[in-house]
């Protein structure tokens, strides 16, 4: 348990590098957001289906596809697109860090609800304990100024699609979460982002032949995409949907650190004191997956 919490882990830390690429491509290149997010899963499916192609020949065979494994594939794979596309309009519509609260801080909670009551998902007191010191830690880590856009109602329709991207990423994770009962990790993957590459194909355009650019656009989409999901998708199946969405957490701490020490960005003293407590989250998070592994073993 302890092992797949640290592949999340670093999952969640790869997802944290995506920003500053997208970041450098849209300022620098002036490439849109939504192209960006296209060009990450087109980039990113080959390594999925390399993935799960060597997953299936280790196996020898994979196991049937049956309808409501296409459903929930389906599902999952909208659920990809449906964040790109939701998130990045949002930031066009409302304060960055106003959709950043909403998003990151949203999910976690969204997920440990439905967990508990559609995946019967046992709930610890410590893993309780590390969803709130999480979700305040990057609230801190995030800017008390964020809360204003959450009263302004020029706002409104911004706030609006950064909830629809909350909904989005809770959602894959759990439909992903109840996926791991029925399939291989990596084969699940490999269809739910080949779909979500392909809803995504109306956002395509073609920036210059230049190979920085398309270079970045390749590190964006094997790095925080493809390697970060197989990694996520392989510590889910040895974890909870709960503790995975609080180790996604990660994701703006070390976005954060990054901006601090690659674009020498200030961090304002509640800032520090967010990295502190995020910090503390992931340490009990480690205690609650490691007590859990504990218990397991004593049943048996």
């Amino acid at each position: 348990m302890r092992f797949a919490m640290l592949l999340v882990c670093m999952a969640a830390m790869m997802w944290g590098t995506a920003g500053l690429i997208g970041k450098w491509l849209s300022v620098e290149h002036h490439l849109a957001p939504l192209t960006i997010g296209a060009w990450r899963l087109l980039f990113g499916v080959p390594m999925m289906l390399l993935a799960a192609w060597m997953e299936r020949k280790r196996r020898g065979s994979a196991q049937p596809l049956h309808t409501s494994h296409k459903h929930l594939l389906f599902l999952f794979g909208t659920g990809i697109a449906g964040y790109q596309i939701s998130y990045f309009s949002a930031v066009d519509r409302t304060m960055v860090s106003t959709a950043t609260l909403i998003t990151i801080c949203l999910a976690p909670v969204l997920v440990a609800v439905c967990a508990r009551w559609f995946l019967r998902e046992p709930w610890s007191r410590k893993t309780g304990w590390a969803l709130l010191l999480g979700i305040t830690g990057t609230a801190l880590l995030i800017g008390v100024d964020s809360l204003s856009g959450l009263s302004d109602t020029h706002f409104l329709l911004g706030n609006g699609l950064a909830l629809v991207a909350a909904f989005c990423y809770g959602g894959y994770t759990l439909v992903g979460k109840r996926l791991l009962s029925g399939m291989e990790p990596f084969r699940i993957i490999a269809w739910a982002f080949s779909i979500g590459a392909l809803l995504m194909l109306p956002f395509v355009t073609f920036p210059p032949l230049d190979l920085q650019i398309w270079g970045a656009l390749f590190l964006l989409g094997w790095v925080p995409t493809g390697l970060a999901y197989i990694l996520y998708i392989w510590g889910l199946k040895r974890t909870t949907a709960t503790q995975a969405s609080v180790a996604g957490l990660l994701e703006p701490l070390t976005a954060t650190v990054l901006a601090v020490t690659l674009l020498d960005e200030q961090l304002h003293a509640y800032g520090w004191v967010g990295v502190i407590v995020l910090l503390l989250s992931m340490l009990l998070l480690s205690t609650s997956a490691n007590n859990r592994v504990k218990n397991e073993v004593l049943k048996q």
